[in-house]
């Protein structure tokens, strides 16, 4: 009787144990951050997976000038985000240009999210300009 008993206790604190990891572990929503003006970047240079901030706050279209190196046969995967929402995703082999609608709702950003370097190869995204008109 004492080792049914035992076991039981056992089995009661692993359940609840393990449904308060769950609770513990389960992302939170963020709220989005707000837009901050700030000078447009003229240029850059994403070696390794990550993003650019484009810090234009207000609705217009805005028209990127993107440039892919390849790496096992893929190009960098480049997307245009305006707080949650994907405005523009592909792949950029060579020069692109890419033409998105903004909202002023968000932060925008160019994301570079698939990095690979095994030389001689070296994925990489760059922004060689962009250039903003009225909506």
């Amino acid at each position: 009787m004492r080792a049914f008993l035992g076991a039981l206790a056992l089995a009661l604190g692993l359940g609840v144990a393990l449904s308060s990891l769950r609770a513990a572990f389960t992302p939170l929503p963020l709220g989005e951050a707000p837009c901050r003006p700030a000078p447009l970047p003229e240029r850059a240079e994403l070696y390794a997976s990550g993003a650019v901030e484009i810090p234009l706050c207000r609705k217009a279209w805005l028209v990127l000038r993107l440039q892919g190196t390849p790496a096992r046969g893929h190009g960098p995967l480049a997307m245009v985000v305006e707080g949650r929402r994907v405005l523009w995703q592909g792949e950029v082999l060579g020069i692109k240009e890419v033409r998105v609608r903004t909202t002023g709702r968000g932060v925008l950003a160019l994301v570079f999210p698939n990095d690979l370097y095994q030389p001689p190869e070296d994925r990489n995204l760059f922004l060689l300009g962009l250039k903003v008109e009225p909506p």
